[in-house]
């Protein structure tokens, strides 16, 4: 954080004062990844494709007030899909790892084709703290891996909490799976 020094003539002395960059109250942070989660091929077969950790969600606030979130709408930009498959988990506090195990799954998800759209509609309402951190969880066919490589999801703020919809709305935030320059499957 940088902080700004300020010296002011004050009487006969001079008096300092420090000034903090602004600080948002709400803040919503996401970061791609892509991460083969299961490397069994019997157990991708199982699965229907690669269990990829496709990114993080994570949820930031410095205020004291009460914030629940329900659900969080994701859209795709890139070649159109017509079926995507994801789960939401939730960070185990416990661990620095990720772990997706059913005692963190938060929901999985509803592909809206027409829209290109990937809901998570929470299977309970969750009350946010102070930083909060889910993780996308997508089940990838070797027919769209290429496909999602080459674009990216974007944070809808009309499905999130008012106090975070201005964040949102002033720093379009995505997750941009065709940065992170991953190795095509072909």
């Amino acid at each position: 954080m940088k902080k700004l020094r300020y010296a002011l003539p004050f009487g006969t002395a001079l008096a300092f004062f420090t000034i903090l960059p602004k600080q948002e109250p709400y803040k919503v942070i996401l970061e791609a990844k892509w991460q083969d989660l299961e490397t069994d091929p019997n157990r991708r077969q199982q699965f229907g494709g690669k269990w990829i950790l496709a990114g993080s969600i994570t949820f930031k606030k410095r205020s004291s007030d009460i914030v629940f979130l329900d659900e969080i709408q994701l859209s795709w930009k890139g070649e159109s899909l017509d079926k995507l498959i994801g789960s939401l988990y939730e960070k185990n506090d416990k661990t620095a790892s990720f772990l997706p195990i059913e005692k963190y799954l938060v929901c999985d998800s509803i592909w809206k084709r027409s829209t290109q759209q990937l809901l998570l509609r929470f299977n309970r309402t969750l009350t946010l703290g102070a930083v909060n951190t889910f993780y996308l969880v997508l089940t990838v066919p070797e027919t769209i891996e290429d496909k999602l490589k080459n674009g990216y999801f974007y944070i809808e703020q009309n499905g999130l909490p008012m106090p975070y919809r201005n964040y949102v709305k002033d720093h379009k935030l995505s997750l941009a799976l065709n940065d992170l320059n991953i190795p095509s499957s072909t």
